[in-house]
């Protein structure tokens, strides 16, 4: 997304200034001390070349010179003229001493301020993504988000560092001016007979600049998105041999950024050549038509107050610090410009409306027990088009229940209504006849212990993993846990165990380790709801078997949802919900659908036309149930 695309959202550029401000308030006495700092850091700046100036003008002549501040620098040394010598020797020492000093400790506080507030920025705006519904997120790819937590987040300081330098660089200009326009008014406007020069430079370049890094920017977040697509499609690229045009469309990603990058080094490097070529006329003026004033005033036709070879060296020194404040402020709206759009990309986020959110009522309602009732509930992604259509159901505290039914029918947008991912168009779903957008989400939320069909690992050890939504559980838990989903006998055969490091993703282990790892973390929760969608997709049929055993046992300690079109898992359910087209067609048990002969029957059939795995046939037949042993630790 460009920047521009999200102004139209943003308020007026002074709000903006102040929402990036607030994120520094809070340490506004570093700020204080900051500005302290370069005010010492400019007064210093402005007396580095008055020791020299004196020592030429009024110590090594025999017409000392009576200037003001000749005469405050004479009033701090000795009488005679070695001990003079050496005051401005230690005068000019302890001037460059606190020189540098001032600019390390503007250079700590600086980092301090940066780091500090920017944390505050990334804070509020990870935290914004985290509550941001599905739906914003699938419209984005992740690289977008990516580059504003990590890149447009340095935006808010580096509005206030603009500000902070052009104020700096306009009470410096002022400054020095007086008192160059002190010493000789007619060289103090040869001297800024180049300041034209000097803005027209810093606004010609400023603008090709800025657009340049606009430019930049906006492929280098692109370059990221891509980046982080393409490695997601490694494997795919893999399977269907596509190495060669992923490369192709990798090297071409970069070639962009590169191309845009060396268009701004281009601008880059001219603008110091500019300078440097401004800088070198200016001097050349000030050499020539100072040196004629100091040999007019000194030799020709002597006077009291004429320019002197001291002045002339002031002269020069100012007209070299004379760039830096010129070019802050003539840089000011270009530089300003270029944090404000990503500030303002960051505020985008930030002031985008949260669809999914607490209702300023919502009420408290702890995990327990409850009753789930689908209440007439309809949903659609896009308008005009239902995924669910009147869906009516109710599943009681410890049944195990089942939405069937082929690919595309609505089974996983279900689930994702239940955790509040999306909200119903129509209808409601309900806890104990409370509707869910009506309670607060983190309540409605450690309701539901979820198992995907990706079972995502972190990069983290096993127990970790396992002990995700309850970080306190303890090991024999966590091994019990493990036991349960059928994961304890592949843990154990790993170095390390529960101690054993997955790598991200869990790509260390096979999409049935995966699974039942997910199936571990989610027994261990403490939810009242279990929901599974498609949990034996990635098993084989022994460890399929064992769950479903698994299952059944747990029927009355927790309510168990399942969203699967494996058939063989819902047999022993409480209840089976046939889904076609978003519409519940069919509901019962195993037994009452094969006696209606219909969609369930039908797809019944279908998959007992397939020979049925040994362990399955015999939980089918009625087999005894093997229990899973639980590991003591």
């Amino acid at each position: 997304m460009s920047p521009t695309a999200d102004a139209p959202r943003q308020s007026n550029k002074l709000a903006a200034y102040q929402r990036a401000y607030g994120y520094f308030a809070p340490d506004w006495p570093w700020i204080a001390t900051l500005v302290a700092l370069i005010g010492v850091s400019v007064g210093v700046g402005l007396l580095e070349a008055w020791p020299l100036a004196i020592l030429v003008d009024t110590v090594l002549t025999h017409e000392p010179k009576t200037g003001w501040l000749h005469v405050y620098f004479l009033a701090l040394l000795p009488p005679d003229r070695p001990g003079q010598i050496l005051g401005l020797v230690i005068i000019g020492l302890l001037l460059q001493v606190i020189g540098y000093s001032a600019w390390m400790a503007r250079m700590m506080i600086n980092y301090y301020l940066n780091y500090w507030g920017t944390t505050r920025v990334r804070a509020d705006l990870f935290g914004k993504l985290q509550r941001l519904d599905l739906g914003y997120h699938q419209s984005r790819p992740q690289g977008d988000s990516i580059y504003r937590l990590t890149t447009d987040a340095f935006g808010p300081w580096g509005i206030i560092d603009i500000i902070i330098g052009s104020s700096v660089a306009a009470v410096t200009l002022t400054v020095m001016t007086a008192i160059l326009l002190s010493r000789s008014p007619p060289l103090t406007f040869a001297a800024y007979s180049v300041a034209p020069l000097i803005v027209w430079s810093n606004w010609r370049f400023g603008l090709k600049i800025h657009k340049r890094a606009l430019e930049s920017k906006q492929i280098d977040a692109d370059l990221t998105a891509h980046i982080q697509q393409a490695m997601a499609r490694v494997p795919l690229a893999q399977a269907f041999r596509r190495e060669p045009s992923e490369f192709e469309r990798f090297q071409q990603a970069v070639l962009r950024s590169v191309n845009a990058l060396l268009r701004l080094n281009w601008q880059e490097q001219l603008y110091p050549l500019a300078r440097d070529l401004i800088l070198s006329l200016g001097a050349a003026i000030i050499l020539g038509y100072g040196g004629w004033l100091v040999y007019r005033d000194q030799f020709l036709a002597p006077v009291a107050d004429g320019m002197t070879v001291g002045a002339l060296m002031i002269f020069m020194d100012y007209l070299r610090k004379l760039w830096d404040p010129l070019k802050w402020l003539a840089e000011f709206f270009s530089k300003v410009r270029t944090f404000e759009a990503a500030a303002r990309r960051v505020f985008f986020v930030l002031d985008t409306p949260e669809s999914i959110k607490d209702a300023p009522d919502a009420r408290p309602l702890p995990a327990a027990p409850r009753r789930l009732t689908l209440d007439h509930l309809s949903f659609g992604y896009l308008p005009g088009r239902l995924v669910l259509n009147d869906l009516t159901a109710t599943i009681a505290p410890g049944e195990m229940a089942a939405f069937v039914g082929p690919s595309g029918t609505g089974k996983s947008s279900l689930l994702r209504l239940m955790l509040r991912f999306h909200d119903p168009l129509e209808g409601a779903l309900r806890l104990d006849g409370v509707d869910i957008r009506d309670v607060r989400l983190a309540d409605l939320r450690a309701h539901f212990a979820f198992v995907t069909q990706d079972a995502f690992m972190l990069p983290a050890s096993v127990a970790e993993n396992i002990a995700y939504g309850r970080p306190a559980a303890s090991r024999a838990d966590i091994e019990e846990a493990a036991a349960l989903a059928g994961a304890a006998e592949f843990i154990e055969a790993i170095p390390d165990a529960y101690d054993a490091m997955l790598s991200e993703g869990g790509a260390n282990l096979s999409g049935g380790q995966r699974q039942r790892l997910a199936i571990a973390r989610a027994l261990l929760s403490e939810a009242p709801f279990l929901v599974l969608d498609e949990p034996t997709s990635a098993l084989d049929p022994q460890n399929e078997a064992l769950l479903t055993e698994t299952l059944h046992r747990l029927k009355r300690r927790r309510t168990i949802l399942l969203v699967t079109h494996r058939l063989n898992s819902v047999m022993e359910c409480d209840r089976v919900f046939v889904m076609d087209a978003g519409r519940i067609v069919e509901r019962g048990t195993h037994r009452e659908l094969l006696a209606l002969n219909g969609v369930y029957a039908r797809l019944w059939r279908q998959e007992a036309s397939e020979t049925p795995p040994e362990p399955a046939r015999r939980f089918a037949a009625g087999a005894p149930r093997r229990r899973a042993k639980k590991r003591v630790s």
